[in-house]
């Protein structure tokens, strides 16, 4: 069982359940892969703005901030609920229910990077600066040996 940032009820309360023909409901069978996969984006998405370590710590849904059970839930969700309709259907709207879940954890995890979306005070956030000459390596900028303009 690997909850890592959802657990199965946060999961299983973004799956519909007025859908019997497509009624699908999460377990650890079908989300230990899924959760790992999740984890990884959240916490590469976030990590703009929050701490490395304070993401380190977020190994379990219950250190998590609720903000980030739900947006793990609605990720695991939509992949869990295409890949149901994908073993009975070729054809998937772009409108399908997975993708309106997706498109909505998206929009709650660029809230959170825009600061639109606050999360708990405890967790601190510093704002995305976006990238730079000094995010590629290696660097001019730097007091090294030797650099990418050097002569040999």
């Amino acid at each position: 069982m690997a909850e890592i940032l959802a657990t199965l009820d946060d999961i299983n309360a973004e799956l519909p359940s007025d859908s019997p023909s497509f009624l699908v409901v999460a377990d650890d069978d079908n989300t230990d892969l899924l959760q790992i996969s999740v984890a990884r984006v959240v916490k590469g998405y976030l990590s703009r703005v929050i701490d490395n370590v304070t993401l380190a710590e977020w190994q379990s849904p219950e250190v998590v901030p609720e903000i980030i059970n739900v947006i793990a839930g609605k990720l695991i969700a939509a992949q869990l609920y295409f890949n149901h309709v994908a073993k009975t259907s070729a054809d998937i709207s772009p409108d399908s229910f997975a993708q309106k879940r997706y498109d909505e954890a998206l929009a709650m995890l660029n809230g959170i990077v825009s600061g639109e979306l606050l999360l708990p005070p405890d967790i601190v956030t510093t704002p995305s600066e976006g990238i730079s000459d000094l995010d590629y390596y290696p660097i001019d900028a730097t007091n090294r040996a030797f650099t990418m303009g050097m002569e040999l």
